[in-house]
């Protein structure tokens, strides 16, 4: 043989491209399971909502924004929430500057997340005064409570679960007013109506 086989190209292309293929493969599979949970909680919120928005900015009214994890309109009731994916024991209290959560492999704190609502609530407020804005503080099934919740802080399944209805093949029909006041909302979050995202930034 003229040439031993670790000088053969064909080997070495063989042996990287199986390479590229199984870091491909690995790569899609953790990204799958990082982003499996909101994957589900997204799916829910589509479930019961008239209409979804996901990751927005709202105007403030005095110049600012406020982030919105999510906006779910249901009949007359905008839902204001603030999304948390928190394994283990959560404990915290309405008048607690600082929540704990102790997960089997770590311990780290978090800033209250009921104060936020209020300016987020106000937004909310601002852009669809004909709606009732409804605070929510959700977390998913990886976290518990241990020791009691303040108010208005569910788990995802347990604020979902009077809202589920079968699966709907076409977007829920809404009054006309209704339909104006998400479109205001939509435009003030820089989301066209319809969709649930903003659409990302372009940069030159």
């Amino acid at each position: 043989m003229g040439h031993a086989w670790y000088s053969n190209w064909l080997v070495w292309l063989a042996a990287g491209g199986g390479a590229l293929v199984l870091a491909v493969i690995l790569g899609s599979w953790a990204w799958l399971r990082v982003t499996a949970v909101q994957r589900g909680v997204t799916r829910t919120l589509r479930n019961i909502s008239d209409r979804l928005v996901r990751d927005v900015m709202l105007p403030d009214g005095i110049g600012g924004f406020v982030p919105v994890d999510a906006l779910v309109l249901r009949g007359r009731q905008i839902f204001v929430l603030d999304i948390r994916d928190v394994e283990g024991a959560v404990f915290g209290s309405e008048k607690m500057d600082v929540w704990t959560a102790m997960g089997r492999r770590r311990r780290y704190q978090f800033s209250n997340p009921i104060r936020p609502m209020h300016d987020r609530v106000t937004a909310v407020k601002q852009l669809a005064p004909g709606c009732d804005a409804v605070p929510r503080i959700l977390f998913t099934s990886r976290g518990h409570f241990p020791k009691g919740r303040p108010d208005g802080v569910q788990l995802l399944e347990e604020f979902a679960q009077p809202l589920l209805r079968a699966k709907q093949k076409a977007p829920v029909s809404i009054p006309s007013d209704l339909e104006q006041i998400w479109t205001r909302v939509c435009e003030a979050a820089n989301v066209q109506p319809g969709r649930e995202r903003p659409e990302p930034l372009k940069r030159g």
